[in-house]
């Protein structure tokens, strides 16, 4: 039998959260989805070549991943919906608008030299971040990323404003 949902009241007492507080609880859920949206938004537009467009929308990517997390830890969202992992769905978001996405762009816009060295070059960072992302030590209680946090939407807007030349991207 299904236990129902019950979160710690104001006296410590156990009570259920109202359908009010689980609705707003997922639409803090629906915040942080939204930046698969922009994701495929930056990806739409640098294959379309529109790579001013690719970077403002990274930017309200960086600015949704900026603000997500606060709301959810301060209307407690994993109290009124213990069930959905919040976290994972985080770390799904944060690696498309991270490190997918910044990759196609730089791909797609010529920032990678064409051939085998430019695939290595985009996948390299794919794969290292993927093992970043699984890390379960990856951050630290209060949040703080431990070892290089996978930001190459910041390597990406770096490369593309200064037009860094191709040897340069290779030793970043």
């Amino acid at each position: 039998m299904v236990q129902p949902l019950q979160v710690r009241g104001t006296a410590g007492t156990l009570q259920s959260p109202s359908r009010w507080l689980q609705a707003g609880a997922f639409v803090v859920h629906l915040y942080t989805a939204s930046g698969a949206v922009l994701a495929f938004l930056i990806v739409l537009a640098a294959i379309r070549g529109n790579v001013l467009q690719a970077l403002w929308l990274g930017l309200v990517a960086l600015l949704v991943d900026g603000t997500d997390g606060w709301l959810a830890r301060r209307f407690r969202v994993s109290e009124k919906l213990p069930w959905f992992n919040g976290r994972r769905l985080d770390d799904i978001v944060d690696y498309l608008t991270y490190v997918f996405a910044p990759m196609l762009l730089l791909w797609t816009s010529g920032y990678l030299p064409a051939g085998p060295e430019g695939i290595i070059l985009a996948v390299l960072p794919l794969l290292a971040s993927c093992y970043q992302f699984c890390r379960v030590d990856a951050k630290t209680e209060d949040y703080f990323f431990l070892g290089f946090p996978s930001y190459w939407n910041i390597v990406a807007f770096y490369i593309i404003v200064f037009r860094l030349a191709p040897v340069t991207i290779g030793i970043i």
